[in-house]
């Protein structure tokens, strides 16, 4: 499909999510969090979120899409709404980088909070196989941050690595 003639463009911060039709490009920036972005290759309509860790450490705690958890509820509810179902869906997984400096590191090695960018693309990755939604593409790990951009007329990802 080709661009639309007037291109909508998002910006997502930590903790934000979108899912729409063709007309959108959406764009975020991530270090240690992690982007699953969704894409239905006949429907040419999709979704994106930045969470900033898999679950909250209280189960009681309020819905909130910095929650891998709730974002994937989020993109279920309107995988319904759009009258579609999950593994009609391509997915791609971006970030999950190792943020800290090499001294942190030192500091940190025991401390889980040096593992938040691995346990966040674990995370997109099982729980998106537990939904039966085929990873088809990611670019997780290293010490990198990335810009996403992702059109959702054709489902490209454009990654730019810092």
């Amino acid at each position: 499909m080709e661009a639309p003639k007037e291109v909508i463009d998002r910006f997502l911060n930590p903790g934000e999510i979108f899912f729409g039709g063709p007309e959108f490009r959406v764009r975020t920036l991530l270090g240690s969090c992690v982007s699953i972005v969704l894409w239905h290759p006949n429907r040419h309509i999709g979704g994106l979120c930045h969470y900033l860790l898999p679950m909250p450490a209280d189960i009681h705690s309020e819905k909130t899409h910095k929650y891998g958890i709730d974002a994937v509820s989020f993109f279920l509810s309107e995988i319904k709404k759009y009258r579609s179902q999950p593994s009609e869906y391509y997915a791609k997984v971006f970030g999950g980088s190792n943020m800290f400096l090499h001294e942190e590191r030192e500091i940190l090695k025991n401390n889980s909070a040096s593992h938040v960018g691995a346990r966040n693309a674990e995370f997109a990755k099982k729980i998106l196989d537990d939904k039966g939604i085929k990873i088809i593409s990611e670019d997780t790990g290293g010490n990198l941050s990335r810009k996403i951009y992702f059109s959702v007329w054709d489902g490209e990802v454009w990654v730019e690595k810092k």
